[in-house]
């Protein structure tokens, strides 16, 4: 299972925050598929780089397993990246 929780991703700039991500929320059980369509942007690969450890949220929290990921070290993180292919 995977379940994110209120994700975001934000940019910040000297004059401006960017939300590229705000407040996801995501469960996919084991077994299902799962489809991320939207207008032509980066906000599908930002979604993706989150769910496959490449790149972490601004805030919220990302559980696969059931077991929290965000404050995992680099190390740590390849690690389940890995278990999730």
């Amino acid at each position: 299972m995977i379940r994110l929780t209120n994700i975001n991703k934000i940019y910040d700039s000297k004059f401006q925050r960017t939300y590229v991500l705000k407040d996801i929320m995501l469960d996919v059980n084991e077994g299902e598929f799962l489809s991320i369509m939207g207008p032509s942007g980066f906000r599908e690969l930002t979604l993706m780089n989150i769910i496959g450890l490449m790149d972490a949220p601004s805030s919220g929290k990302y559980l696969p397993d059931g077991n929290s990921v965000l404050d995992l070290k680099e190390k740590a993180r390849v690690d389940n990246h890995l278990s999730l292919i």
